[in-house]
């Protein structure tokens, strides 16, 4: 939900549109919202480019504020959203060999039409082959590029061979669709779900997939969130709301912990889901599963908005989680916007306003969740595409529904014998593109 900074009118100590005029309003509305705004820097040069103002008076335990200016894509972190794909660069365990590993592509985006898919192997960049010395630089001139080459390779008895060589340029993404699918196992009925973000709109969207699950009496539930750096907390209690058992409207679900003027407040899962006005609570509760349990799966990309679906369903359900520690962003923001009229500044920014909990009062997971089956999905290549039963996460949760796997999942997390095996990961595109999200919450 939006919200925003509204002060009194007042004369003005600089022209609008100076640095000073700007830096003065992010200075006073960090005072009034921000969680470490008793820590605020008292040597500020209001003189500064707003940006490197606001970096500045960044807490050093905040890793997650940041500022743009709309319109100005010189003010906004680059992803590899606009190529439409993730990967991972590691190196061979048994060699000096460098590659590439497409960990996700989107849905009609321009990764997809170029015929990329999870699991392909990426030899070089631009022409440059992978080393260790150069897959950060290499990565960085696909964010500051609108167009890039890519070489992708195979491997045949060790040997590594080029296959084919693409070029994909920059491109819209709307937003991506879940995946969804049954899974019938020992006489278990299991449902999967993939969702890699938690934008506005998501949970009413899934409505007809838990009905479906509903319909089809699943015993239990994958939730797929290892890609998912999370968004809206509305639609993270809203899929909450359809998941676990004895689910009420006023039962506590979230409490956030803000400085001073802000204090503490807990809400209800029904206020949780319904405050952004998207959706309906009854609507929702109609398709609840009424589950007593539900299986994470997690990475170090499963951040914000997904580390509230791990953290805050406990109080209700039992969560499995499976997979590796995820991202640790326990905090959340709202935007914050000149409001005045006229408006004066442009810039708009999202600052760290609340710390979170859950309805036990447990929180404080800044460095991760940690899983309860510990799986690297990298030991197990080549990567099977997303819901495959064969996928080492998924394998391992469909063997702790059935019985057939113990809880340590031992026995599942090898790499295939004389294929690549993934040692150090050097670089994680899409662990780089979390360090810039946040929970966004509301006022």
């Amino acid at each position: 939900m939006l919200s925003s900074c509204k002060k009194d009118q007042k004369k003005l100590d600089y022209p609008i549109g100076s640095n000073e005029n700007i830096n003065t309003w992010i200075l006073d509305s960090l005072k009034r919202y921000y969680y470490w705004n008793e820590q605020l820097r008292a040597d500020q040069d209001i003189a500064l480019p707003p940006k490197d103002f606001f970096y500045s008076l960044r807490n050093p335990s905040d890793r997650f504020s940041y500022i743009n200016l709309p319109g100005d894509a010189t003010t906004i972190t680059p992803s590899n959203r606009n190529f439409g794909f993730d990967y991972t660069t590691v190196s061979d365990q048994n060699s000096t060999k460098v590659i590439g590993i497409i960990k996700v592509v989107l849905k009609d985006s321009p990764a997809s039409r170029a015929g990329l898919k999870r699991g392909d192997y990426i030899s070089k960049i631009n022409g440059k082959t992978l080393t260790s010395a150069n897959a950060q630089a290499l990565q960085d001139e696909i964010l500051n590029s609108d167009r890039f080459s890519m070489s992708l390779a195979e491997q045949t008895n060790n040997i590594w061979t080029d296959t084919r060589t693409v070029e994909i340029s920059k491109g819209v993404i709307l937003d991506q669709k879940e995946i969804s699918r049954m899974i019938e196992s020992d006489g278990k009925k299991i449902g999967y779900l993939y969702l890699i973000d938690f934008n506005a709109g998501l949970a009413t969207s899934l409505s007809p997939v838990f009905s479906n699950f509903k319909a089809q009496g699943i015993s239990d539930l994958i939730l797929d969130l290892r890609y998912n750096a999370g968004g809206q907390v509305a639609e993270a209690a809203g899929i909450c709301v359809m998941i676990a058992q004895n689910i009420t409207y006023d039962k506590p679900f979230i409490t956030y912990k803000g400085n001073k003027n802000g204090g503490t407040k807990t809400e209800s899962i029904g206020v949780s889901s319904t405050f952004d006005r998207t959706l309906n609570f009854n609507a929702l509760l109609q398709q609840n599963l009424g589950l007593n349990r539900v299986y994470v799966l997690s990475t170090a990309t499963t951040a914000s908005a997904a580390e509230i679906i791990i953290n805050n369903l406990k109080p209700f359900i039992q969560v499995i989680q499976i997979g590796e520690k995820t991202r640790g962003k326990d905090e959340a923001s709202f935007r914050i916007f000149d409001a005045r009229n006229p408006k004066q500044v442009n810039w708009e920014m999202y600052p760290i306003v609340y710390k979170l909990f859950n309805a036990q009062g447990n929180g404080a997971y800044n460095l991760g969740i940690d899983p309860d089956v510990v799986i690297n999905e990298m030991n197990t290549l080549p990567l099977l595409p997303l819901g495959d039963p064969g996928d080492p996460l998924i394998k391992t949760a469909i063997g702790r529904i059935t019985g057939k796997i113990s809880k340590s999942g031992i026995g599942i997390n090898k790499a295939l014998s004389g294929s690549f095996q993934a040692g150090n990961i050097l670089l994680d595109s899409r662990l780089q593109s979390t360090r810039n999200s946040t929970v966004i919450t509301h006022k």
